[in-house]
C-alpha cells in the first residue's frame, strides 16, 4: 500500500473510533439515510483545455445515530449525528475522468437554533478511489485527478421539508473536494457545488429524535492552559514551480511548539511556531547550485511560521484547524514571483486541516496526553503535503 493510501486510511480509522467509539448514558438513535446529489465538476486545467462534462451525479447511502449522551460531547455539541456516507459518483465524463467510489466517516450539528426547525451542517471527510486517472500518454487531460486515492471531504447545509412517521425528507446544498494533498501531480483536485434531496429513516419510538433538548453552553469549567510538542513527518511533490523535474516525492519534516487556552473542556484556542524542513528544496537547491540560496541550503530549505489554530475536542478525537503567516520560506519565495493576490497570499499564508486521535479522554483533563495525528497543509487554498504527526501535551494547571 502506498504512502498516500496509508495517510488517507489513517484519518478513516480516527474518524470511526469517533463515530462508533462513544461513552453515552442514553442510547443513540440511530437511522439509515439514501441520497441523491447532483452537480458541476467546476473546470481547472494548466496545459490542456478542460474536457466537456455533463452532471455529476451522486447515490449516497448514510448510517448514523444521533447521539444522545448527556454528560459529555455529546451534550456540548447539542445532539450531533455521526455516522458513515458510502456514495458512488458519475463525475459526468466516463472516458476522461471515470467514475468515483468514497467512504466518508461524518458529523452534523444542529445549527441556526434560535429557528423552530433548526438548519443541520454535515462535515465529512474520508478516502475516494477513482477509476481513471492522469496519464501523460494515455490521458493527459485529466489534469485533476493525479492518484486513484485521494481524500475526500464534504461540506452540507440541509433543511428538513417534511417529516413524519419515522420519515425525514431533507433538501441539502454543498460542496465537494476531493485532493491526494499533493502527493502526487498533477493534483489539481475535484470541485463540485452541489445540491440533495435525502430521506432520513428512523425508528420513531426513539424519544427527542429530531429536537433533542438544547443545552445552552455555559462556562462549566475553569480555563485550562496547555503547552504542546508535535512531531510531523510528510510527503511532498515537486511541482512545476520547484523545477523542472515533476513526481519527486521526498520528505517534509516539522516540529511545532505551541501555547494553549481550553474553554470549557472543547474549544482549545492555540497559538505557536512551526519550524519545517523540505528535502525536495534541499536537494534542488544543491543540484542546481541555485543563486542566493546555495550559501546556506538546509536554512534556505527550511520554513517557519507563526500560526494560531483551534482543535474542537470530542473525547478522544479532534478537529484541527489552523491559520499561519510564513516568517520564512525563501525557496518558494524564489520560485514563484507572482505579484497577484493569489500568489501572494500563497507566498504568506498557511492552512492545515486535520485530525487528532488521543490516547487518554480529552474530558478527564489528564496532566500529560499523546496524540497522533493526519493532516493537509496547504499555501493558503493550494495544497502543500500530506503528513502523519505524534505529539505530547502538558496541563499547567
Amino acid at each position: 500500500m502506498s504512502r498516500k493510501v496509508k495517510l488517507i486510511v489513517f484519518l478513516l480509522f480516527s474518524f470511526s473510533s469517533y463515530c462508533f467509539g462513544q461513552d453515552t448514558i442514553r442510547p443513540n438513535a440511530h437511522f439509515i439515510e439514501p441520497e441523491f446529489m447532483i452537480g458541476k465538476v467546476l473546470p481547472m486545467s494548466n496545459n490542456f483545455a478542460f474536457p466537456s462534462t455533463g452532471s455529476q451525479k451522486t447515490i449516497a447511502l448514510n448510517y448514523g445515530f444521533t447521539n444522545n449522551d448527556t454528560t459529555k460531547w455529546g451534550k456540548y455539541y447539542n445532539h450531533a449525528e455521526s455516522g458513515f456516507m458510502f456514495l458512488y459518483s458519475n463525475l459526468g465524463n466516463n472516458q476522461v475522468l471515470g467514475h468515483q467510489y468514497s467512504i466518508l466517516p461524518f458529523v452534523t450539528f444542529r445549527v441556526f437554533n434560535k429557528l423552530k426547525n433548526p438548519f443541520k451542517l454535515k462535515l465529512g471527510a474520508g478516502i475516494s478511489y477513482f477509476t481513471t486517472r492522469f496519464d501523460s500518454l494515455g490521458n493527459p487531460h485529466n489534469e485533476i485527478i493525479g492518484s486513484q486515492f485521494t481524500w475526500d471531504v464534504k461540506v452540507f447545509l440541509y433543511k428538513s421539508i417534511y417529516k413524519k412517521g419515522g420519515f425525514n425528507l431533507k433538501f441539502g446544498v454543498g460542496f465537494s473536494h476531493e485532493s491526494n494533498g499533493h502527493t502526487r501531480l498533477p493534483n489539481l483536485g475535484v470541485n463540485s457545488p452541489m445540491a440533495s434531496i435525502t430521506g432520513q429513516f428512523y425508528n420513531q419510538k426513539e424519544d427527542n429524535y429530531f429536537h433533542p433538548t438544547r443545552i445552552k453552553r455555559k462556562n462549566v469549567s475553569p480555563k485550562k492552559y496547555y503547552v504542546t510538542l508535535e512531531e510531523g513527518l510528510g510527503f511532498h511533490d515537486q511541482d512545476e514551480t520547484e523545477g523542472p523535474e515533476m513526481g519527486n516525492l521526498k520528505p517534509v519534516y516539522s516540529s511545532d511548539l505551541s501555547f494553549a487556552i481550553l474553554f470549557n473542556k472543547h474549544i482549545k484556542l492555540r497559538t505557536g511556531f512551526t519550524y519545517r524542513y523540505y528535502k525536495t528544496y534541499y536537494d534542488h537547491i544543491v543540484e542546481n547550485k541555485t543563486e542566493r540560496l546555495i550559501d546556506n541550503p538546509n536554512w534556505s530549505s527550511s520554513n517557519l511560521n507563526f500560526y494560531i489554530g483551534n482543535e474542537f475536542l470530542m473525547s478522544h478525537l479532534s478537529i484541527d484547524v489552523l491559520l499561519g503567516i510564513n516568517l520564512h520560506k525563501p525557496f518558494y519565495q524564489k520560485f514563484n514571483p507572482g505579484t497577484g493576490i493569489g500568489v501572494s497570499l500563497q507566498k504568506r499564508m498557511l492552512t492545515r486541516i486535520g485530525a487528532n486521535l488521543y490516547l487518554i479522554n480529552t474530558h478527564k483533563l489528564p496532566k500529560h496526553n499523546l496524540f497522533i495525528g493526519a493532516h493537509i497543509k496547504a499555501n493558503m487554498a493550494k495544497a502543500d503535503y500530506t503528513d502523519l504527526t505524534i505529539g505530547y501535551t502538558y496541563n499547567l494547571n
